[in-house]
């Protein structure tokens, strides 16, 4: 049976890793592959101009990067623009960016921007797909205002912030020439300004990209709320195991996150937005929960290699970063990217090194979970080197978080799956046994019924008797007595063993009376040790002893003998090292304990012992 649930499992692994290769194909490789558009490295923008004639527009979206035209602290429009006052700036680029920009462009102002494009085709109908733009902005083509997001001003208490990627329709061009002009404003967040590319193409292409990604958005947030209602489910069916609880948060965080950023949909879903400080805030601290959850969960997976303590001190950080986007001015938090920055990067880090140490120690699933890691720990490392324009590009975090949670929570499903499996075919296997016993113990009900007659009086009588030796914990002489009488008219054969410790004076005389008492003690624990349930054994002064053996044969007897040489050949005393192996003299005799002859049994196994006494001692001798 086992060897059966050992083999579904191994075809569960196959089939789950068939699935994360279907699963990495469909959605991480879409993200590369729109990625694969982006304009080659020698095309950029020069001193405000662009000239794309060698382009062919059924295969390329071009990125409208590098130099623009730029005129800081106002929102010139189109037809008053004025070359003589421009200056170039490289673009994307964030105002008042850690990683350095000049000293006049802050945080919060005001600028526009101009590229002309020329190369372009008069039949060609082409687009502009604007990636969210902090905070507000216009963007005019040939003097028509083409897109815009948010209310843009120079005032800054008149700027409304906006937030989702769009995608515009430019006018046909002018001898194959289109001028750009964008207003960006910036009143709270901390570095405002066009951060990300602006990509030009077709037009079908620009709204099928849009379309596309907005969908491909929709459906990953939407995999990770149906599966993070899933886990939660699961664990409210069964409490006892937290990581399906865990999990379960991880990726309902994921999915909101998902839904509410780049595309928004669902903002497009329901047809509504959140106000756009709610709205930032919730996108960092989504952000900042997600690496508690997941070290919650790793926890919960391996809480041998993982303390609760350590669990709460690497989640204080995340924690206390979320309280402060929830407490603080939008302006200040979001000047602490680049720190949130680091601490994603560290939980992937850490979470990487858990794992690896669960790998080394050999941890059940950790290699499984190891490789599901990689996908989110690049698409992270990725997306963070992004958003610090290291690397340009698309964000491939969406495609690799999906793969893992999903991956993660077929994993465990199919592992609850297993769990329960077992449990009934374990249950089946104790029903058969349970079976196979009753069979069993209806058999010898009979058999042992007479002989729970004969023993019942006999324990009913030892539990009223207060007759144990102190030293031994084994009956004294008089209680051993008492039950040979009990025991009269018991069919069953018995055997009777007398013991003696060899040479136990000398241990008084040698080492003390304490020592003796310590032989003594340790021997009666022996022989109790030794004892079934229904032997009875007693000293019955000195150091001897006797051992009645009930329901035994001479074999049986004899067997019982070598136990208890090999066992005094174990015992030892600390606070006595000079105190050499304890040996003893056994006399043995076998009958009945019928019509009284329990005296004759003991007299011949004494008669015996000695014997054994007078021919050199250590050993034993049947009467």
């Amino acid at each position: 049976m086992h060897s059966k649930f050992a083999h579904m499992q191994a075809l569960g692994t196959k089939f789950i890793r068939f699935l994360l290769l279907i699963l990495f194909s469909c959605l991480v490789l879409p993200s590369v592959s729109l990625g694969q558009d982006a304009t080659p490295p020698q095309l950029a923008a020069e001193n405000g101009y662009m000239d794309l004639g060698a382009i062919d527009w059924s295969n390329h979206l071009i990125r409208l990067d590098g130099d623009w035209s730029l005129i800081w602290g106002s929102l010139v429009p189109p037809e008053q623009w004025h070359s003589g006052i421009a200056r170039v700036s490289h673009l994307p680029h964030s105002w008042s960016s850690m990683l350095g920009s000049s000293s006049d462009m802050p945080g919060q102002g005001a600028a526009s921007y101009r590229l002309q494009l020329s190369g372009l085709s008069d039949r060609e109908r082409m687009g502009l797909y604007i990636p969210e733009i902090s905070t507000a902005f216009r963007l005019f083509a040939n003097r028509q205002l083409v897109a815009s997001g948010g209310v843009v001003s120079e005032n800054l208490d008149e700027i409304e912030a906006y937030s989702g990627d769009q995608w515009a329709l430019l006018p046909a061009s002018v001898g194959g020439k289109v001028t750009l002009v964008l207003q960006v404003a910036n009143a709270k967040h901390f570095s405002g300004g066009a951060w990300q590319s602006l990509t030009l193409g077709k037009a079908s292409n620009i709204a099928e990209r849009f379309n596309r990604m907005l969908v491909y958005e929709g459906v990953v947030a939407g995999l990770m709320l149906i599966m993070a209602l899933l886990l939660l489910l699961e664990f409210a069916v069964d409490t006892r195991d937290r990581a399906g609880l865990w999990l379960g948060l991880f990726a309902c965080v994921l999915g909101l996150r998902i839904s509410i950023s780049s595309h928004g949909a669902l903002y497009w879903l329901f047809d509504f937005n959140f106000p756009w400080e709610w709205h930032i805030r919730l996108v960092y601290i989504t952000m900042l929960l997600t690496p508690v959850f997941f070290f919650g969960w790793l926890r919960s997976c391996y809480p041998r290699d993982i303390h609760r303590r350590t669990l709460v001190i690497l989640s204080i950080p995340y924690l206390a970063s979320a309280l402060l986007c929830l407490a603080l001015e939008i302006a200040w938090f979001t000047a602490l990217l680049h720190i949130f920055s680091l601490l994603i990067l560290a939980s992937v880090l850490i979470g990487s090194g858990w794992l690896l140490r669960a790998l080394v120690r050999k941890r059940k699933g950790a290699w499984f979970l190891t490789l599901g890691l990689l996908c989110p720990a690049v698409a992270v490392v990725h997306d963070v080197l992004l958003v610090n324009r290291e690397v340009q590009g698309e964000p491939w975090m969406y495609g690799g978080l999906v793969v893992f949670v999903l991956a993660q929570s077929i994993n465990f499903l199919m592992f609850r799956v297993w769990q329960r499996r077992q449990i009934e075919s374990l249950s089946r296997q104790l029903t058969q046994a349970n079976r196979e016993l009753e069979i069993r113990v209806s058999e010898r009900t009979q058999d042992l019924k007479d002989k729970a007659e004969a023993l019942q009086n006999a324990n009913a009588q030892l539990q009223v008797l207060a007759n144990i030796d102190a030293l031994t914990g084994l009956l004294n002489r008089r209680a051993f007595i008492e039950q040979m009488k009990q025991l009269t008219g018991l069919h069953s054969q018995v055997a009777m063993l007398w013991i003696d410790l060899d040479k136990f004076k000398e241990v008084n005389d040698n080492f003390g009376h304490a020592a003796g008492d310590e032989v003594l003690r340790q021997f009666g624990a022996l022989l109790r040790s030794l004892r079934r349930g229904q032997d009875r054994m007693g000293r019955l002064g000195g150091e001897e002893f006797a051992l009645l053996l009930v329901d035994c044969d001479l074999d049986g007897a004899q067997r019982f003998v070598h136990r208890l040489f090999e066992c005094l050949k174990d015992l030892q005393f600390t606070e006595w090292p000079e105190i050499e192996a304890v040996t003893a003299s056994v006399g043995i005799s076998v009958g009945s304990l019928r019509h009284d002859r329990w005296e004759e049994l003991m007299s011949a196994a004494d008669h015996a012992m000695y014997e054994v006494k007078h021919s050199g001692r250590n050993g034993f001798r049947v009467a």
